[in-house]
């Protein structure tokens, strides 16, 4: 279609050159010289033109984003203030590749709380800005930490994630909202996102409000998958915050949550809270309406950023679900792909400087002799420790050497 567009652009020039007597018209024998212009015109009947073209989409997840107190002090300003751009900028071309979702894990409660961090995160507004200008489309604010400093922290988080421009989901601030199911929409497709979380940290809901956050329960999950099901969305993705922090695998019983939302018209299930990563899966199934069709499921996407310094908590991916929708069918998934990243916290000069890396783009930069962004030879072993652990996760074996890349495929539709 840009081929013919641009085809088209000629043509109306041209013509329009040609109406138009010239005030100083050229030597002759210079327009002698110019050759005839030959303008290739596509039939309107091209089958090429005519066939539908399919839709295609690629959705970026990520874990935990988190702001710990060396976080904050790393990014205040000297004349007041906070920047957390320099978080993101070494990925923002991975998060701009399509429609990026994450999970905050912390609210913005305001000045008048000041920033704090675990047991209960408050952080500076200006961490959403720098999300945002990541490349972050979409964020869930449901989990354990959505009610850390009580409901009105809770309602200015949408607040100011509004303002920043940022879509969510999981927290409301009424009922009538919490009984709409948020449907956004990207490369023309319409993309219904449920999120719940199994646990508030003890912080109970206060009686009559309990929209204020999606809890993790049976009736809910189905009752409000049902619905989702109802508006005929493309796709259907669930953000569930569950699981046993820092285990590297997955117990049945959160198998089975996941497993039971796909039944119900899930699509891809993406799963946050063990702060580790967990094997992902993908899963053929026959669902409530008959559909026979592959669901994908991520039990746990680790932190996508944070200053949990244990391994391996201090690591993670960018998950890529490429789909493809045909016309007039659903869409599929057409390949998964990950990028392992790590986060930096200390740059070679001695200054803390924390970031999400990729592990190929750190590794490539200690190759250089400049050094561009600041590694330690021990970053450095950190690094391919980091890919040997993740490619063994999800691949099966440990990419070295020649087998070392910047991104890799964990599955890919038969054409057959």
């Amino acid at each position: 279609m840009r081929k013919f567009c641009s085809l088209l652009l000629v043509v109306v020039l041209l013509a329009g050159c040609a109406g138009t007597p010239a005030e100083n018209p050229p030597p002759a024998e210079v327009v002698e010289a110019i050759a005839p212009v030959s303008v290739e015109v596509i039939s309107q009947e091209d089958p090429l033109l005519l066939a539908p073209q399919p839709r295609r989409l690629t959705i970026l997840a990520v874990g935990d984003l988190m702001v710990h107190r060396d976080q904050y002090w790393d990014a205040e300003l000297p004349g007041g203030g906070y920047d957390f751009t320099h978080n993101f900028a070494q990925v923002m071309d991975d998060l701009n590749e399509g429609f990026a979702i994450g999970n905050l894990e912390t609210v913005f409660g305001g000045p008048e709380i000041g920033p704090m961090c675990f047991p209960n995160f408050n952080t500076p507004d200006e961490f959403a800005d720098a999300i945002r200008a990541g490349g972050f489309d979409f964020l869930t604010t449901c989990n354990n930490h959505s009610l850390d400093w009580g409901p009105d922290a809770l309602i200015r988080t949408q607040n100011v994630l509004d303002a920043a421009g940022l879509a969510y989901t999981g927290t409301y601030r009424n009922q009538a909202d919490s009984e709409q199911i948020t449907i956004v929409e990207a490369e023309g497709l319409r993309i219904a996102i449920l999120a719940f979380t199994f646990s508030t940290n003890g912080i109970p809901i206060p009686q009559g409000r309990e929209y204020l956050v999606n809890m993790l329960t049976e009736e809910k999950v189905i009752a409000d998958l049902a619905k989702a099901r109802a508006l005929e969305p493309d796709l259907i993705i669930v953000l569930p915050h569950m699981g046993n922090e820092y285990e590297e695998f997955t117990r049945p019983a959160f198998l089975h949550w996941m497993d039971l939302m796909l039944y119900h018209g899930a699509d891809f299930v993406l799963a946050s809270h063990p702060h580790v990563l967990q094997p992902m899966m993908t899963r053929e199934l026959v669902d409530i309406d008959g559909v026979e069709r592959t669901g994908f499921i991520m039990p746990s996407l680790g932190n996508f950023i944070s200053t949990q310094r244990t391994e391996p908590r201090d690591i993670s991916i960018i998950l890529k679900l490429d789909v493809v929708q045909e016309a007039g069918e659903r869409p599929v998934l057409e390949r998964v792909r990950f990028v392992p990243i790590w986060v930096q916290y200390r740059h070679a000069d001695g200054s803390v400087h924390i970031r999400v890396l990729s592990v190929g783009d750190a590794v490539e930069s200690f190759e250089n002799p400049e050094n561009p962004l600041g590694l330690r030879p021990h970053d450095i072993e950190r690094l391919h420790r980091a890919n040997s652990y993740i490619t063994n996760m999800f691949l099966g074996a440990a990419k070295t050497g020649d087998d070392f890349a910047r991104e890799y495929i964990f599955f890919e539709r038969d054409e057959q």
